[in-house]
């Protein structure tokens, strides 16, 4: 009994003597940050391209607002920055609400492109903006020019991940096969 006394007057002392922290609010933005999503659909040289956009935000309601659609000649990563700078070589705006906007866009040549789409929102004390790219190829290495038929490339490395895993599934099977007949005949 008076072990118990000892530890909970100890206890006592210990929150009579260490400072209490006062509990305090996060500090937080109230807006809500939205995410812009932008997609390609390339249908070959020469041939107009498709530009799907929307947004999203976690929010009950979507973000709805001015969508800024620029699509620029681009490349590598390095040249990207470029493209940005670069005179575009289609511009448009939508207004989203709610549902996936399509674009028609220009017909370009073979080569390599920026396509950008940035958020504007309507309720700019609810949600923030943002902006989204993305790099498209025309040409050389889109399935519309390739031959086979859209089937993806199941060779590479992966087909080695593949064996591996299948070798090491059949090895663990083996080892529970023979550690299952060896207890059996021991046990008999």
């Amino acid at each position: 009994m008076l072990k118990k006394f000892v530890a909970l007057a100890t206890l006592a002392m210990a929150c009579a003597v260490a400072p209490m922290a006062t509990a305090s609010a996060d500090p937080y933005s109230p807006k809500v940050p939205t995410q812009t999503h932008i997609e390609v659909v390339v249908h070959g040289p020469g041939k107009p391209i498709t530009l799907k956009v929307s947004a999203s935000a976690n929010y009950p309601t979507p973000p709805e607002g001015d969508i800024a659609i620029q699509v620029s000649a681009g490349g590598s990563a390095a040249r990207n920055a470029r493209a940005l700078v670069a005179a575009p070589v289609f511009t448009t705006t939508v207004h989203f609400v709610d549902d996936v906007v399509s674009v028609e866009g220009p017909r370009l040549p073979k080569g390599t492109y920026l396509a950008r789409a940035a958020l504007s929102p309507d309720d700019t004390d609810t949600f923030l903006p943002s902006s989204a790219t993305t790099d498209f190829r025309i040409g050389a290495g889109t399935p519309d020019q390739d031959d086979n038929d859209g089937l993806p490339n199941t060779g590479g490395p992966d087909l080695l991940w593949l064996l591996l895993g299948g070798g090491l599934v059949v090895a663990g099977a083996g080892g529970v096969g023979y550690g299952r007949r060896r207890t059996a005949s021991v046990a008999v």
